[in-house]
């Protein structure tokens, strides 16, 4: 019998609240900035496993500096503002963008710059030991990771996917997968940014 994906088990949790009570998840809110960081790791660590293609606009190029500095909110609002000048006033797009805005806002000397020099596979290697120790490899929170960022499935996908198997009406699978994708988001951000600062630790120690 072909094994049932774990994200069809969230067709038995009522609501949200029971959800996160019976998986351990209590509630953590993130920003849009955070969230924009966490979109580009998980991002590359699907092109990673499975070589898909990330976008290449502003927001794309913001989440991709703020993994390569140290993590604060005023380095992140500095982020913002830097690639959205370069991208609105001075037009710089793709790559262009992301170097120029990586030579303002993380210079090459920076002793803070962890990973500054880190290709992407190593970043995919980040989030994936991040996500081991974040999620039991039955969670669907895990499974709705893998069908978004490695399978290229979007939020509809993955609904429409729970409804045919269990029954449930899409609108209501699409509730369940946005649960695991909020648990998702807040989760990862939370153990990565505990990661990098005890990366910090030890460089300074």
């Amino acid at each position: 019998m072909k094994r049932l994906s774990p994200v069809f088990s969230m067709v038995n949790f009522t609501d949200d609240a029971q959800f996160r009570k019976v998986w351990r998840h209590p509630k953590k809110t993130i920003t849009t900035k955070q969230r924009a960081w966490v979109h580009y790791m998980l991002s590359v660590w699907g092109k990673v496993n499975r070589g898909d293609d990330s976008p290449a606009g502003a927001i794309n190029v913001i989440g991709r500096l703020m993994i390569r500095s140290q993590w604060s909110e005023d380095k992140a609002r500095q982020i913002e503002r830097v690639v959205m000048r370069l991208f609105e006033e001075d037009g710089l797009r793709g790559e262009a963008l992301y170097k120029k805005a990586r030579e303002l806002v993380i210079p090459q000397s920076s002793p803070s710059n962890i990973i500054a020099l880190a290709k992407e596979s190593d970043d995919a290697a980040f989030v994936e030991s991040v996500m081991v120790k974040a999620f039991h490899r039955e969670s669907p929170v895990r499974d709705v990771a893998i069908k978004r960022y490695c399978e290229c499935n979007c939020t509809q996908d993955i609904a429409r996917q729970i409804s045919y198997h269990t029954g449930i009406e899409t609108g209501a699978a699409r509730r369940r997968v946005k649960w695991c994708e909020d648990v998702l988001d807040a989760e990862i951000f939370y153990a990565m940014k505990r990661e990098m600062e005890k990366e910090i630790t030890l460089e300074a120690a």
